[in-house]
């Protein structure tokens, strides 16, 4: 389903797509994020305790994962340790899963986006071959614990 979003903040940390295990997964950066003492008292100063993000920034040759939480907290408010990520305001494309938890960012990469990338070409949006090409390489997967919702938002373009 298409559409217009906010500019959006994500707080956490990138990896690079060097540090994916041989299952094509973050699975044990998530788990460093998780045991990061930084990271939990930000999510629990601001009242994110049952939110967690991954975001996918793809490049040309390569992309950067960064596992944390997409937030309306003040850039100025990330404490030093977390880094933040600015997201545009843009026209996304979003598919929204239940019965979803952590587990889905230990799942293997190139199962996970190929999927997701194809939903979004079923729903008539057209997808760079290389998603690096776009003016706006990202995937955002958003879960909220409380409802085991899991919300994937392509996004499309950039909107003014």
């Amino acid at each position: 389903m298409k559409k217009n979003i906010d500019k959006k903040l994500f707080v956490g940390r990138p990896f690079p797509d060097s540090l994916m295990n041989a299952q094509k997964s973050f699975m044990e950066s998530n788990q460093q994020m998780e045991n990061d003492e930084v990271f939990q008292k930000f999510l629990a100063d601001n009242n994110l305790e049952n939110k967690r993000s991954a975001l996918i920034v793809s490049g040309p040759d390569s992309f950067m994962y960064w596992y944390g939480v997409v937030t309306d907290v003040e850039a100025d408010k990330v404490p030093t340790g977390l880094m933040k990520f600015e997201l545009p305001k843009a026209e996304i494309d979003e598919e929204v899963e239940e019965n979803q938890n952590l587990v889905y960012f230990n799942l293997p990469l190139n199962s996970t986006v190929p999927n997701f990338v194809k939903k979004v070409v079923a729903n008539g949006v057209k997808v760079y071959e290389n998603l690096g090409d776009s003016d706006t390489p990202y995937i955002v997967w958003d879960l909220d614990l409380d409802t085991k919702k899991l919300t994937q938002a392509f996004y499309v373009k950039v909107s003014e």
